[in-house]
């Protein structure tokens, strides 16, 4: 069965952290320059692994420049094996794990603005002193993967930083986003795919349409300002859930109460007495877009 946790081929891996560690960099800007190059040419993927020596990083980047393709390309990720003892990255949860927290004003936290680039399991936090609207993680470059990704807390001051864009055949699996200003979700280009992706309490929207289509799966969206899942072209979306009457696509589970382990300590598992979400969900490993069966905390779905 296949991971969510896609790998590059011919893998060259560095190593990200706080000075004083032995890290190779301890700024993501420096590793972005390094790795700028034609990467297919060259045969290798660029990596760069993480590890949560800090509370936080006040950090950012964008992804530009590298020539890459659907086997050579740039990923950044936490350190070690997900589900073991050597694992850096979170638990899905937002309170442990490689926390990035951006303050640097209307910058994106991360632009991936080159084909196929991935991160993958990272805490993702912007608090934007100026008055734009910010999108804090969005993929412009185009075929691109998020995975694992936990958005929290993104706020500007004039209450409109906006989360997660995914478009131009980019794909985000597994992702968790928890109040941000505007929408949690979006895309205005091409198709975004999201597959099983949790919105909570956005301030607009949980899952934004500006354009194009999406295809969401397994999505759901709670506790939204405005409404769940804004009306546009959804083309073979199914089995999503909404705590108001939005959910959009084939089988929806709307005006669900959802059960979770711990909302107040933002711990978004489902019980085990979920009666609004759990096993309802469409088997993917056999999606003909994107097959996989791990879920958020890198557990095999059964």
């Amino acid at each position: 069965m296949a991971t969510s946790r896609r790998k590059g081929t011919n893998e060259n891996v560095s190593t990200f952290g706080a000075g004083g560690f032995g890290r190779d960099y301890t700024t993501l800007s420096a590793w972005e320059l390094f790795s700028d190059y034609n990467l297919v040419a060259a045969t290798t993927s660029e990596v760069l692994e993480c590890y949560d020596d800090a509370a936080t990083f006040d950090d950012r980047v964008t992804f530009n420049g590298a020539d890459t393709n659907t086997s050579y390309f740039r990923i950044i990720r936490p350190a070690g094996t997900i589900g073991t003892g050597s694992w850096e990255g979170h638990d899905g949860t937002p309170n442990n794990g490689v926390h990035f927290h951006n303050t640097a004003g209307s910058i994106s936290s991360f632009n991936l603005g080159e084909a196929y680039a991935s991160i993958q399991d990272l805490i993702i936090q912007a608090t934007n002193p100026d008055s734009d609207n910010t999108i804090s993680i969005q993929t412009p470059g185009g075929n691109s993967l998020l995975v694992g990704i936990i958005g929290v807390d993104n706020t500007s001051a004039n209450g409109a930083e906006r989360g997660m864009r995914v478009e131009s055949g980019g794909i985000a699996v597994n992702c968790l986003m928890i109040r941000t200003d505007d929408w949690n979700f979006n895309n205005d280009t091409g198709t975004g795919y999201f597959y099983n992706c949790t919105s909570i309490d956005a301030g607009v929207q949980g899952f934004d349409y500006d354009g194009g289509t999406i295809v969401a799966k397994n999505c759901l969206s709670d506790g939204s300002g405005t409404i769940d899942f804004k009306a546009g072209t959804w083309t073979g979306s199914t089995n999503n859930a909404s705590g108001d009457a939005s959910a959009v696509g084939a089988s929806p589970r709307i005006n669900q109460t959802f059960t979770f382990v711990n909302a107040g300590g933002d711990n978004y598992h489902l019980t085990g007495a979920d009666a609004g979400a759990r096993t309802y969900g469409a088997d993917l490993s056999a999606d003909s877009f994107f097959p996989f069966d791990d879920d958020i905390d890198g557990t095999t779905r059964s």
